[in-house]
């Protein structure tokens, strides 16, 4: 037991949170504490592996399972070097695909990302403000519903949130005590890490170059060449990837009085509302209010009504806690600013000129400074505000998480269940047409029935343009299968049902989380083009 600021507090390894742990310190040295690290690494575990396969695998992940395509004798180097998207999230599956084919091996790696990610974020947040914001911060990222999701998901987003604390801990002490040989060093790994698993990470090294601008300018040629390799010299061993995704972005967009084309995905390329809605994403996940099906319906206005007491509540409690923290705003929230600031505007400009819609996901680099921001806010009012602010949002995330393990609401879209509800039919063999996601039916489906994907048809805008894409998909074909899931990426005025019943009929044969399967018989007197 040791005596700080008039209090007793229990040794580093004790695994019982002494009494006012929750009190505000001033001694950045006074770490987290290695057994509550422990014990919220081990909550953090539980909630990343629980279920780790119990979501049917989505387009993403597809493509992250193609790259490694067990089983069909493709070479390590040549899947690597195409993984224009980032390489190094495929690498690390692909021993493991290729020990077991399975959900949990595809997704294994991110999850134990996120299960690392929290206690690093705590030894960072000690760093800054001291014991009590590194035990918050490392409790709100183990509950993060926002974590979770993308720690069960086989992609890079979860490495990313990983390569962002490790960076931001180097960052921090290469501008405390300088740009140092073996500090840069460590950001060029995590930078090419972090580069690698998406380049999303990219936003953050634009944001630590203009925080050395801003706060750390370099005096000397010695330490301009110090931050340059540092924070460039990753995305140089990057740049074969880089190349390859700006042949396929249209990145001259981004330049004034440049032609920016149709949108990308129609109205949800880029809306105002998305910026709200990543800042609910950021503390609550997913899970807490209005499924994803259904803020893309017609009446989403009204669903956000249904659910607005609880938004509310979930919105004044972040609210007040940020606010908190920039109350006493110094140069070390000044910094956590700009790493949200700078990325968030990239991905809106990216959006805004129509070379990558907006999804919230490009923005996990700066999801841990927020996670930050709140953790500094609570631990630094008094204790009944305290235990009103970080029991309320702990609450919350703890309502939003049983909403994401236990809500069908709030599921992954079960392909794997409607493709095994299609081959338990009485025939299974017709044609499969899927508007969205046809790439997932494609890896679950065995039968011999082709599947017709909808990609690379325009965005489903008025009816005349339903009919011409039915009739062109539909040609020669009595019956078919149909497959709802994510349409509104293709239809996000839902007028394809109303398309196939003038052409047909529509018999619902099964309804799952987030998918349904309609068998589609045309008309006895429609002719068949």
């Amino acid at each position: 037991m040791t005596e700080r600021d008039g209090q007793t507090t229990g040794g580093g390894g004790s695994l019982v949170p002494p009494a006012g742990w929750l009190e505000p310190r001033t001694d950045r040295d006074a770490g987290p504490g290695a057994g509550y690290l422990l014990l919220v690494t081990a909550l953090a575990a539980l909630l990343r592996l629980w279920q780790l396969d119990g979501m049917s695998l989505w387009i993403d992940e597809i493509m992250t399972w193609n790259l490694v395509a067990p089983g069909r004798g493709l070479d390590f180097v040549d899947q690597m070097l195409a993984a224009y998207q980032g390489p190094l999230y495929p690498a690390v599956v692909w021993p493991l695909l290729r020990w077991e084919e399975s959900a949990v091996m595809l997704r294994l790696p991110a999850a134990v990302a996120g299960i690392v990610a929290v206690p690093l974020l705590g030894v960072f947040a000690a760093r800054l403000w001291g014991r009590a914001t590194g035990r918050l911060a490392a409790l709100l990222l183990a509950l993060s519903p926002f974590a979770v999701w993308y720690a069960q998901e086989g992609r890079g987003y979860s490495f990313v949130i990983l390569w962002a604390i490790a960076a931001g801990l180097v960052m921090l002490a290469a501008l405390e005590r300088g740009p140092s040989a073996g500090r840069m060093a460590a950001l060029l790994v995590i930078g090419f890490l972090g580069v690698t698993s998406n380049h999303s990470f990219l936003f953050l090294l634009l944001a630590f170059g203009v925080t050395v601008l801003c706060v750390a300018r370099p005096r000397r040629w010695r330490e301009w060449g110090g931050w340059a390799v540092g924070l460039g010299g990753g995305v140089v061993l990057a740049l074969p990837w880089l190349l390859a995704a700006a042949g396929i972005w249209e990145l001259g967009r981004v330049l004034p009085g440049a032609e920016t084309g149709d949108a990308l995905r129609g109205e949800t390329t880029f809306t105002y509302w998305a910026l709200p809605f990543a800042a609910h994403a950021f503390v609550y996940g997913f899970s807490l209010g209005p499924s994803l099906t259904e803020l893309h319906g017609a009446d989403r206005l009204a669903i956000v009504r249904q659910h607005a007491p609880l938004l509310t509540v979930g919105a004044l409690l972040a609210a007040a806690a940020i606010l908190a923290s920039l109350r006493r705003l110094g140069r070390r929230r000044w910094i956590l600013l700009l790493w949200i600031a700078v990325p968030v505007a990239l991905v809106v400009l990216l959006a805004v000129r129509n070379i990558k819609p907006f999804n919230v996901r490009y923005l996990a680099v700066a999801f841990p400074w927020v996670l930050l921001l709140i953790a500094a806010g609570i631990a630094g009012t008094g204790r009944r505000v305290r235990l009103l602010l970080g029991g309320g949002l702990c609450v919350l995330c703890l309502i939003a998480l049983a909403g994401h393990f236990l809500d069908e609401r709030h599921a992954k879209e079960d392909i794997r269940g409607a493709v095994e509800a299609i081959a338990a039919s009485a025939r299974p063999e017709r044609p499969l047409l899927v508007p969205a996601s046809a790439p997932v039916v494609r890896h679950y489906w065995q039968g011999q029935s082709p599947v017709l994907g909808m990609y690379g048809e325009p965005v489903i805008g008025d009816p005349s343009v339903a009919d011409a894409v039915l009739r062109r998909h539909l040609a020669g074909l009595d019956e078919a299968w149909i497959v709802w899931a994510r349409s509104w990426d293709r239809d996000p005025h839902h007028l394809l049902p109303a398309a196939l019943r003038r052409q047909g009929s529509l018999e619902r044969i099964h309804t799952g989380p987030q998918v349904a399967v309609d068998l589609w018989r045309r008309s006895p007197g429609e002719a068949t083009p």
